[in-house]
């Protein structure tokens, strides 16, 4: 990716932000109990893990922030590469359906300070094999 394309996405991402901001969405989490979480990501019918067509996981997850309040959310998690996340998606809630949104851009929409939510741990719902991030599963990491 050259300089020139790391610029557009940037742009672009920044466009979308503004866009969200006149209608803000609605990111679920912030509980003090991660059972909270848990019980957002039963509501979604996704399998706890899926493998997706170039061999990453998809994986419902349950992140503390910073702050160790929970959030309900996916990781996409690298196995290839021993488990390094790849990707991370907050929930959020619109017209009675569940929105996934990239964390680059649903953290502007959280109404906390990024310090109070990162550095984030996380723990998937099930183990995935081959991810060697997650030391202590089913604990935090």
């Amino acid at each position: 990716m050259g300089g020139a394309d790391i610029v557009d996405n940037q742009n672009q991402l920044n466009s979308l932000i503004e866009q969200l901001k006149k209608n803000p969405p609605k990111i679920i989490g912030g509980y003090k109990k991660p059972g909270w979480a848990l019980k957002v990501l039963d509501k979604i019918s996704n399998d706890a893990v899926e493998v997706e067509p170039d061999g990453q996981v998809t994986a419902k997850t349950i992140l503390e922030a910073n702050d160790q309040t929970y959030y309900p959310a996916f990781l996409t998690i690298d196995v290839s590469k021993k488990g390094i996340i790849s990707g991370a998606y907050l929930i959020s809630e619109a017209a009675e359906q569940f929105e996934l949104l990239p964390f680059e851009i649903a953290k502007h929409f959280v109404g906390k300070a990024e310090t109070d939510i990162t550095p984030f741990k996380y723990r998937t719902i099930e183990k995935v094999d081959g991810d060697e991030q997650q030391k202590n599963w089913p604990d935090f990491s």
